[in-house]
């Protein structure tokens, strides 16, 4: 029978001739048929958004490479910086004025998924998820290219540091772990040993934020066991922080000026050793301690803001306002202020997520979002409020960006030697 219409409860329909009767077997063959194809339309919508997240996670969460040859500029031609400055042991200027490059989490370039994440990460929902998306935190978790001592002699002069205690050893760690604490801490000492005159700025972060926070406290006592030729950061910064233990409470006096206090000679000792400044972040972390007055708490002593956003314009507008916030406050008197340009994976917009998948890595990112911070019109303006230029990939080489920075930069401290030298005040600095 020629089944053309529509089927009815055993009827068909039929526009010549009305309304038939159909036998059982071909209605029930039928709607048999009929049930069949609205099977595979429903299997078939299910695949199909099935294999494209399969493909979505196997590529983008899964995959291991950072989108590129991220080795930069490592030619060592910026070991001396500051030392080198016509008349900077006469001008003397303080710390918190001096222009210098930033390396955002500076020991990331050692990070390998071979090494496993971190046992907070692990018991996070980024620990839950890491089995499917180890390739995307790996690319957003590594920051930087070169190793810290190939940043100080690409120019770096603030360094990140990030670390987290892991079975008895302190290691670099972003989510993923790198290589040995130790290590990072020898390349400082090593960079302060070879360059006289000198400044470094050290931020450590310990990541072990457990609630329990048994990790943190350990820190302060073992970095005084890492020595590079019998010396060790403390003996650094001993310079201008004495060891003086004549408190009333018998505890060790806080015996360290304040941050603005700090002047280049005061911690190189007139130029004729490597200075160093070192600051914790979260340092109520770290506990009191016999060297906890040897640190400046980071969150006290410093305007720093992370923008947590993707994307050269959003961030360039957020740097504007920040600017024009400390500009107003005229914070140049009370503190250190970092220009934190960095990107980050941000969920804030849909935008945000479209852009962070589509950058593919912080590296890759950085790469050109450096350039064109250095393009901008208003960089020697953030140069002169926000004297620290931290930045992701600090030795890249993409656009000439590393030497432009450091060209930028060093432009930047002679003229503020200049103007100390001809009797000029702080404040004529920000003029």
């Amino acid at each position: 029978m020629d089944l053309n219409g529509q089927i009815f409860d055993g009827y068909v329909k039929r526009p010549d001739v009305g309304t038939v009767t159909v036998p059982a077997e071909i209605r029930s063959r039928a709607e048999r048929n009929t049930k069949r194809r609205r099977l595979i339309k429903l299997l078939v919508g299910l695949l199909v958004p099935a294999v494209v997240i399969t493909v979505f996670m196997a590529v983008v969460c899964d995959t291991r490479t950072l989108g590129g040859d991220f080795v930069g500029n490592l030619d060592g031609a910026y070991g001396n910086v500051l030392s080198d400055i016509e008349g900077i042991t006469e001008a003397d200027p303080r710390i918190v004025d001096i222009a210098m490059l930033g390396a955002h989490d500076a020991n990331t370039s050692s990070l390998s998924l071979s090494n496993g994440i971190d046992h907070v990460t692990e018991d996070g929902i980024l620990g839950a998820v890491f089995p499917i998306s180890a390739g995307f935190q790996y690319r957003f978790a590594v920051t930087q290219s070169a190793t810290p001592y190939q940043l100080l002699m690409q120019g770096a002069r603030f360094l990140q540091f990030k670390f987290s205690l892991e079975d008895g050893v302190w290691r670099a760690s972003h989510s993923v772990l790198g290589r040995e604490l130790k290590d990072d801490i020898l390349d400082v000492l090593r960079f302060l040993d070879e360059h006289p005159g000198e400044v470094v700025l050290l931020l450590f972060q310990c990541t072990n934020e457990e609630r329990e926070n048994a990790d943190c406290p350990l820190f302060n006592e073992w970095l005084a066991g890492v020595e590079y030729k019998g010396k060790t950061l403390y003996d650094y910064v001993g310079a201008y922080i004495s060891d003086e233990s004549d408190a009333a409470d018998g505890m060790l006096a806080d015996t360290h000026p304040g941050i603005t206090d700090l002047t280049y000679n005061s911690v190189t000792d007139g130029g004729k050793q490597a200075g160093l400044v070192m600051l914790q972040r979260f340092s109520v972390l770290y506990g009191d301690n016999r060297y906890s007055h040897y640190f400046y708490d980071m969150d006290y002593s410093a305007m720093h803001k992370w923008h947590n956003r993707m994307g050269s314009d959003v961030l360039i507008d957020e740097i504007d306002e920040y600017a024009l916030e400390i500009s107003c406050m005229g914070a140049y008197r009370f503190m250190l202020r970092v220009n934190q340009t960095q990107a980050a994976f941000s969920a804030a917009t849909f935008g945000d997520i479209l852009l962070g998948i589509g950058e593919w890595s912080l590296l890759k990112f950085a790469s050109k979002h450096n350039v064109a911070l250095l393009d901008h019109a208003n960089f020697d303006s953030w140069l002169k409020l926000m004297p620290i230029f931290q930045v992701d990939f600090a030795n890249s080489d993409y656009g000439d960006f590393n030497n432009r920075a450091n060209a930028a930069i060093r432009a930047r401290n002679e003229e503020i030697v200049g103007i100390l030298l001809d009797g000029g005040s702080v404040a004529d600095l920000y003029a």
